[in-house]
């Protein structure tokens, strides 16, 4: 007896224009119809799923108003503009130094010292570090969507006590601006997948970001993951569906962009000898 090794290969885009169905608002989403049902045939004795090739930007948000962060609440008594202003961060995917740069056209904007407030990092610790101009200024993180989480603060006013000119509030615990460490693609195709800790979740790959924030990850791995697909035996699938997400398995929003991966699906088909028929396909 011999084993016959085959595969198929199919890409799948998330671009309505590549035939992409049903693609969520947040572009993480998204059905295919396929043209011709996807089947193994009956008689495979292995089969196995995994992911040759991903495309995916690194744009995914980690402030948002979705997630409930874009406020920086503070109050400066500065005598060029004084009073209480709500900074709304738009929708993106920030480093410190973007936070920063932000908040720093936003004070030019109103007439005040663009160094009245600044965030820096401490990288020794992680952690976020404000720095007051003025004696007596706060920002305020109890207010609703604060981004308190991203900069590692607690529910607090910072300072929590007056504090002199040019004084420095470190934040409460490591800031989490990295709110996406990784990408997991997930998948109907199999209703297992690579199992997480004590079981699985439909994951059919894992992309790691090695890519700035703006560019995209072309991941293209010399030896791919390999998944339990053997149910896809003699079963005819028609409808499938795809869907990003973060370390977490929380929905990775696109910003916009469109994202494709490449599936190779491997199986063996059992020749017999001389006693039965060959497998005729």
């Amino acid at each position: 007896m011999s084993i016959v090794h085959k595969s198929t290969t199919l890409l799948f885009s998330s671009n309505p224009a590549n035939g992409a169905q049903n693609v969520s608002a947040d572009g993480s989403s998204f059905d295919v119809v396929l043209a011709t049902p996807l089947m193994i045939h009956p008689s495979a004795v292995s089969c196995t799923l995994s992911v040759i090739q991903a495309n995916i930007w690194n744009v995914s948000p980690n402030i948002s108003p979705k997630f409930n962060n874009n406020i920086f609440n503070f109050t400066t008594s500065n005598s060029a503009n004084p009073g209480t202003y709500n900074i709304v961060f738009p929708e993106g995917l920030y480093s410190i130094a973007n936070f920063g740069g932000y908040i720093s056209n936003f004070l030019t904007n109103q007439g005040l010292p663009a160094d009245l407030i600044t965030v820096s990092a401490d990288d020794s610790t992680s952690q976020s570090v404000i720095t007051f101009l003025d004696a007596g200024d706060s920002v305020n993180f109890t207010v609703t969507n604060s981004c308190r989480e991203v900069l590692g603060f607690d529910s607090r006013i910072a300072p929590t006590s007056g504090q002199i000119a040019g004084w420095s509030e470190y934040s409460d615990r490591q800031a989490e601006f990295n709110r996406v460490n990784s990408f997991l693609i997930t998948s109907n195709i199999v209703s297992g997948g690579l199992p997480i800790n004590t079981g699985g979740r439909n994951v059919i790959g894992s992309v790691p970001i090695n890519v700035k924030t703006g560019s995209q990850i072309n991941y293209d791995p010399q030896n791919s993951i390999e998944i339990e697909a053997i149910e896809l035996s003699g079963n005819s699938k028609l409808n499938v569906s795809f869907q990003l997400r973060d370390q977490l398995l929380r929905l990775a929003p696109t910003a916009g962009e469109y994202w494709s991966i490449i599936v190779r699906i491997s199986y063996g088909i059992l020749l017999s000898d001389d006693k039965m028929p060959m497998i005729r396909f």
